[in-house]
């Protein structure tokens, strides 16, 4: 009988973090620099802040593309750069556990955000968005 345990051991789990470190660090990245970017357009056009922040449906509605965008990145990220890791179901799997760790980390933290963050939709957008980039690496 096969021991689930051992499968966890053997993930390379290193390489899962610091893939998952690198996408959130690149989406914070982007989150901040939009953040800016409308805080600039909201000076010059104060009417956009009713546009963007008024309505909840589109505010939502983007959060949850920039999860399913943060999710497709880290698979793209472990493609390009993490090239000696196998991607499987197994390893898709930990890689969204190390992704939900560090978004739930950077929201601890006071750094601003508009779209990433921590949340139960934003976690299920983000296996959607994973695991729609990583189809080619499921092994049944």
């Amino acid at each position: 009988m096969r021991n689930p345990i051992w499968r966890l051991k053997t993930l390379p789990w290193v390489t899962l973090l610091q893939n998952a470190a690198l996408t959130v660090v690149l989406a914070t990245v982007l989150d901040v620099g939009l953040l800016l970017l409308l805080g600039a357009l909201w000076q010059v056009w104060p009417s956009v802040e009713n546009l963007v922040l008024g309505n909840a449906l589109v505010g939502s509605g983007l959060a949850l593309l920039a999860a399913a965008g943060i999710g497709a990145l880290a698979v793209l990220l472990m493609e390009r750069f993490f090239r000696w890791v196998r991607l499987d179901g197994g390893t898709l799997w930990a890689l969204v556990a190390c992704l939900a760790l560090l978004l739930f980390i950077k929201s601890q933290l006071p750094i601003p955000s508009l779209l990433v963050g921590f949340s139960q939709p934003q976690i299920i957008a983000l296996l959607v968005g994973l695991f729609t980039k990583g189809r080619s690496h499921w092994r049944w």
